[in-house]
């Protein structure tokens, strides 16, 4: 089946019944007749209004239309099946058929750690282009086969800025003893803000927010448009635009579950999670260069840009703790394969 510059995956909404919508798509798909029907409840972590879960919508759309309906999807947002570390975990036994993933992804699986070291990536097309490269696609195969979860499709959603209630940050030694919210399962992040100077602490996702009214946290490294989706700028004032770690939503599936799929189906569900997380970065991308700058603003925010001299200093603190380290995790050809891939990267398009 052909997907390119065809439109017969477009699908009305819910409205429309299951048996109008197969109608309506039997003349334009030959999906196979014999293919057993497929359904896939999803959980999301962020709300309905997220771009992932906007990019998850997409999805949904194109699948059930480019199946003729014998693929069906149930999203479940704002977290009503877990974080994304037991979302993940769900993925690797084979509960969960499909699911979002996210950074938390290098916890799981060590060699995914190279691509989020911190001030790796200049902004957000560069990183774009690493997830769709051949370095990535080497990463995505090793990961289906060690821990049976497979990438279909990446979605970058921005950087971690430093969001926090305590003070401004315009230099290095101004996040001193800052306690900043860092992934559970991630050593990464924990050395990173301590090379910083910051006290890491670990919080779950869904207890953010209240650990920073609390004072449990200070703040915490995410991207503009989660910090106004989440509203962590009621009770933190002060936002640096540093850029640090590039982060990325993930279109996971189960290897198992996608190995049993006809070839048809895998051709769905990969055009539709390529749907998705198109949708999602451009959303993501508008949201934290616009939308999320006038919220923070209009809600008394002090958001600061960082010089790139300053920007040098904190990556050459973060990166001296963490690329040694990683580097004896997983070993150092496979850091420099990604390293050397985001610099090609990085000569081509700034070439263009």
């Amino acid at each position: 089946m052909t997907f390119a510059g065809s439109i017969q995956a477009l699908k009305p909404m819910k409205a429309v019944t299951r048996g109008a919508l197969a109608l309506a798509c039997s003349a334009a798909l030959t999906f196979g007749a014999a293919a057993q029907s497929v359904s896939l409840q999803i959980g999301t972590i962020e709300s309905p209004t997220g771009a992932n879960s906007q990019g998850w919508q997409a999805f949904e759309q194109y699948v059930e239309a480019a199946s003729a309906g014998d693929i069906s999807v149930e999203l479940f947002h704002s977290g009503q099946l877990g974080d994304t570390e037991k979302l993940l975990e769900g993925a690797k036994l084979g509960i969960n058929k499909m699911v979002q993933g996210d950074e938390t992804l290098t916890g799981a699986y060590d060699p995914m750690l190279a691509w989020f070291t911190p001030y790796l990536f200049s902004d957000e097309f560069v990183m774009k282009a690493f997830f769709e490269s051949a370095t990535f696609a080497e990463l995505n195969e090793m990961m289906a086969r060690d821990l049976g979860v497979r990438v279909l499709a990446a979605a970058p959603y921005g950087f971690y800025n430093f969001i926090n209630k305590t003070r401004p940050i315009d230099k290095l030694e101004d996040l001193e003893d800052l306690k900043l919210r860092t992934l559970p399962s991630s050593q990464l992040t924990i050395k990173a803000w301590e090379a910083l100077g910051a006290s890491a602490t670990p919080v779950s996702w869904g207890e953010i927010y209240t650990s920073i009214s609390t004072g449990v946290i200070d703040g915490l490294g995410h991207t503009l448009g989660i910090m106004v989706d989440q509203k962590y700028y009621e009770v933190a004032k002060n936002v640096t635009l540093d850029n640090s770690i590039g982060v990325v939503n993930f279109y996971l599936i189960n290897e198992k579950f996608w190995q049993s799929l006809d070839d048809e189906q895998r051709k769905v569900l990969k055009r539709g999670a390529e749907i998705g997380a198109a949708a999602e970065f451009g959303i993501a991308s508008y949201r934290n260069r616009v939308d999320a700058l006038k919220v923070l603003a209009d809600n008394g925010v002090d958001v600061r840009p960082i010089s790139e001299a300053e920007r040098a200093r904190l990556r050459e603190a973060a990166q001296s703790a963490v690329v040694p380290w990683m580097k004896e995790m997983i070993g150092a050809e496979v850091v420099d394969k990604v390293f050397a891939e985001v610099e090609a990267i990085e000569k081509r398009l700034n070439a263009n």
